[in-house]
């Protein structure tokens, strides 16, 4: 279908053929985004989403000068997609008109060889004569605009030269249409507040794009979340004691020196007295709590934030030096402190405290703030969790020109709108968009004879899983992946079984992204040497999100249960929010359509692109009726087999048909 006669309007398109849910996915952006609002796209991979989105942000960016298009994503595979793109973009332009310019970044930490974090200077321009700094670097600034380029491009171009890629890139991104990095550069307000400015960028001139935008609802409550325990408050006095004697011996060289050492001093001895006052207030609490003899029992309870800070303020009034201290200085304090870390460290302890201060600080009078003490035998802490993502991310959607908010498990749009604060105001439209080929290649079968529902558990059900399991590892080709609800049941499940012809790479709690990067290259050397895996995790862990098993790694994938939350004060507090904002939609936002997404999530590893073919089992009944079944997309057209049997003749069946990954489109 060629695309002038389909997508008028468009002018920044990356292919000559269009998909029609492609094609619609254009026209809603161009229709929405004219008008200044935003399109939420539930939109299944192979549709073709970076491109439509691309297309239809350029066109509209394009006919107002100065406006700029953020690209955020939280996956550094998806840059490089992104940098694709726009190159094919460029190769379909005509003559006459100008190439579109990329900046791609990503955080400062990886751009740069070191950062003082006390002093905020790199390395990456040490032995660079001062003379020879801007010319090196108005070079490289220059090739990182003349076409686009991936942030590894840029990193080592910067090494050869000796300049430094994080300000350089930072210094081109005021000159380039489209601006690739994190969804912190815009969602967090600390750094959009020292990032965009001081890159030549106005939020009002911006046209956003969020992939993976299921992520960031629960991106910006982590943000906040944050810890205060007795260690931390330990190690920041300890940190502010080493910063306090390397200021009392420069206080004999000039009055401000001296005056400095006096305020940090007073810090410090009023954080002692809080670190004692505040052990005091949790073990009363802890005892009004307990039962006599359940020392070992955990306990949970939400607190009001504003009395931990009261008794820090108190403490801060009541400095015998005589010195004024506010809790505003003691948080600026902690964040000047400049000492030595340890290796292993990615925060100063001070930092930590500062940061968790600063929380408490502007949301503990917030109903959207949640703050809980957890006590475990002598282990204590005090958490807080954000409710509302909204309170962040509403005045990004209040202020940029439009958007486009997309993934594979945006679904329902509207609960992400609702969520995330965009306002009624301004143009809107929720989406979800068919797949061409999904049906044919990614058959979905529901088991009806298991569950995970906790009451119905027992021996038999897990036998059953398991038979389900077997049936369809027998009749699949390849590596497949299992995904459970919760680590017990990936124990259970999995690790107590025996998998005849199957090596088996099971995920743990302390897998780092470095050990998740090896298991998928153990998979690709597997499927060389004809070594057939079974490869297993748990939702929302390192191996079910944010992992690209691309080239059709995987042949099938299991779902086992569904990943309620569990009960729990801060969910409890979750729930009930969601319940008085949104008219009782508390159980479906705040539990029910997450735990479900969860399970779309792992589905969607398998298929990355629309050649790929795998085959998905889940295994949980309640996912076939009520409201389970609602939370499904619209799209998503299921198989049903009551007993193990017809799993392996349907798998049987489907690798029968599609014994190979396809060649191409």
């Amino acid at each position: 279908m060629p695309p002038d006669k389909s997508v008028t309007a468009a002018r920044f398109l990356a292919h000559d053929v269009l998909r029609d849910g492609q094609i619609s996915m254009i026209n809603d952006g161009l229709e929405v985004m004219s008008n200044g609002g935003f399109l939420l796209a539930n939109a299944p991979t192979g549709i073709g989403k970076t491109a439509a989105a691309l297309a239809a942000a350029l066109t509209v960016a394009r006919t107002d000068e100065g406006k700029h298009v953020i690209f955020m994503t939280g996956r550094q595979s998806q840059h490089r997609i992104v940098v694709d793109t726009v190159h094919n973009i460029n190769n379909r332009l005509g003559e006459n008109q100008s190439k579109v310019a990329l900046v791609d970044m990503i955080g400062r930490e990886s751009m740069c060889e070191y950062v003082d974090r006390g002093t905020g200077k790199c390395s990456c321009e040490q032995g660079t004569p001062e003379s020879e700094r801007e010319n090196r670097r108005a070079g490289l600034r220059n090739l990182i605009l003349s076409e686009p380029r991936h942030v590894d491009f840029t990193i080592k171009e910067a090494t050869n030269r000796r300049v430094c890629a994080w300000a350089t890139a930072r210094s081109a991104a005021s000159d380039a249409d489209i601006l690739v990095c994190d969804y912190n550069h815009v969602f967090i307000e600390s750094v959009r507040k020292a990032s965009l400015p001081s890159m030549g960028i106005e939020l009002e001139n911006c046209i956003i794009i969020v992939d993976e935008a299921h992520n960031l609802p629960d991106r910006i409550r982590r943000s906040l979340s944050r810890n205060l325990n007795d260690k931390i408050l330990r190690d920041a006095i300890f940190n502010l004691e080493e910063h306090c004697e390397t200021l009392e011996k420069k206080a004999t060289q000039s009055a401000i020196d001296a005056a400095n050492a006096t305020r940090a001093r007073a810090c410090e001895k009023a954080l002692r007295r809080f670190k004692k006052r505040l052990a005091t207030w949790i073990r009363d609490q802890r005892d009004q709590l307990r039962n006599p003899g359940d020392v070992g029992a955990e306990i949970e309870v939400r607190v009001e934030g504003d009395y931990i800070l009261s008794m820090l303020r108190q403490e801060l009034s009541g400095d015998i030096s005589g010195e004024k201290i506010d809790l505003d200085g003691l948080i600026a304090q902690l964040f000047m402190i400049q000492v030595e870390m340890d290796e292993d460290e990615d925060e100063l302890p001070s930092e930590r405290l500062a940061i968790v201060l600063s929380i408490l600080n502007q949301y503990a009078q917030s109903p959207a703030m949640c703050v809980v003490l957890t006590s475990r035998g002598d282990e204590n802490r005090i958490t807080t969790h954000l409710l509302d993502p909204a309170i962040m991310s509403e005045e990004v959607f209040r202020t940029v020109r439009g958007g486009i908010l997309m993934s594979g498990t945006l679904t329902p749009p509207k609960m992400y709108a609702d969520s995330l604060g965009i306002s009624s105001e301004r143009p809107l439209i929720t989406q979800s968009y068919p797949s061409p080929f999904l049906a044919d290649r990614r058959p979905v079968l529901v088991a009806s004879d298991v569950t995970s529902k906790y009451t119905a558990r027992g021996p038999e059900n897990t036998r059953k899983i398991r038979r389900h399991i077997h049936a369809l590892l027998q009749n699949t080709p390849g590596h497949v992946a299992v995904f459970c609800q919760s680590y017990r049941m990936l124990e259970e499940i999995v690790e107590e079984a025996d998998w005849p012809g199957r090596m088996l790479l099971i995920e743990s709690r302390t897998w780092s992204k470095k050990r998740v990067d090896n298991a998928i290259q153990q998979l690709r050397e597997a499927r060389h040497r004809g070594t057939k895996v079974l490869i297993a995790g748990v939702f929302g862990g390192r191996l079910s999100e944010g992992v690209d098993y691309s080239g059709n790694i995987l042949d099938a994938v299991v779902c086992v249960g569904i990943p309620i939350a569990p009960k729990s004060v801060p969910q409890d507090a979750l729930r009930e929010y969601i319940d008085g904002k949104h008219q009782g939609m508390g159980w479906m936002y705040g539990a029910l359509q997450p735990a479900v997404n969860s399970v779309l999530q792992g589905m969607g590893r398998a298929i990355r692109k629309s050649e790929d073919r795998a085959f998905i089992l889940l295994l949980d009944n309640r996912l076939l009726t009520g409201q389970y079944r609602m939370c499904l997309p619209s799209t998503l057209h299921t198989f049903t087999a009551n007993d193990s049997k017809r799993t392996g003749r349907m798998v049987k069946r489907f690798f029968e048909h599609l014994p190979e990954p396809a060649k191409g489109d």
